[in-house]
């Protein structure tokens, strides 16, 4: 049996919109591994760059409800049972890829798994791209230590081995910067590229996330 990677979508789209949104990262993953769409459970409006590409895609879905930071939960999502269920019932999957609110999704559930089991690793890596900030409101990189930020980071950080891009005109860049202060520092890597937010596009390095995908999955 191949290797398994769950693939999550950002907020405001569609396993099948992000299937297209992924399809170049798709294409070179697939060298080596078997994909799992996974489909958020809220409704809601169409998310940033969506409309009207995607006109007609329908329902558009979400992981969570973004809260202000005095509001929202530190160590959940409304969502994550559902993520629990597809994961023990359609898996075992070895990596993950998330894009932005669906980063934020992945945090929650690699933290949550890893307390399940006792420190270990559920999966072998889990790749964010243009990820959203873990705990809403952080918008600068000076204010990363927050109140809720240093809360939310002495819950643990994930151990999963990371690999991170960061696009260089995101509009919310400084949020993904946050982000990957809740990765183990000795297990991530950081890519930056140009562009905007949307997955990347350019094939050799989508060719290159996939071959260190597949190095760290085989130990190497």
């Amino acid at each position: 049996m191949r290797p398994k990677i769950l693939m999550i979508h950002g907020g405001g789209t569609t396993p099948d919109i992000f299937r297209i949104q992924a399809r170049k990262l798709d294409a070179a993953l697939s060298q080596f591994f078997d994909l799992h769409y996974v489909s958020a459970p809220i409704e809601c409006p169409a998310g940033p760059g969506v409309l009207p590409f995607f006109t007609g895609m329908e329902p558009f879905l979400k992981w969570m409800h973004d809260q202000p930071p005095d509001l929202e939960d530190l160590d959940t999502f409304p969502a994550l049972d559902d993520m629990l269920q597809v994961f023990h019932t359609e898996g075992p999957f070895d990596g993950i890829v998330a894009f932005s609110q669906g980063a934020k999704a992945a945090l929650h559930l690699l933290r949550h798994l890893e307390r399940e089991r006792g420190g270990d690793r559920a999966v072998d890596f889990v790749i964010t791209v243009c990820p959203t900030c873990p705990f809403q409101g952080i918008k600068d990189p000076k204010d990363r230590r927050s109140p809720y930020a240093k809360a939310c980071l002495e819950l643990g950080k994930v151990q999963t081995e990371s690999i991170h891009v960061l696009a260089s005109g995101d509009p919310y860049i400084y949020e993904s910067e946050s982000m990957i202060e809740f990765f183990e520092a000795s297990a991530r890597k950081v890519f930056r590229i140009e562009g905007g937010h949307h997955m990347p596009m350019d094939n050799g390095f989508n060719r290159k996330l996939a071959e260190v995908a597949a190095r760290i999955y085989n130990g190497i």
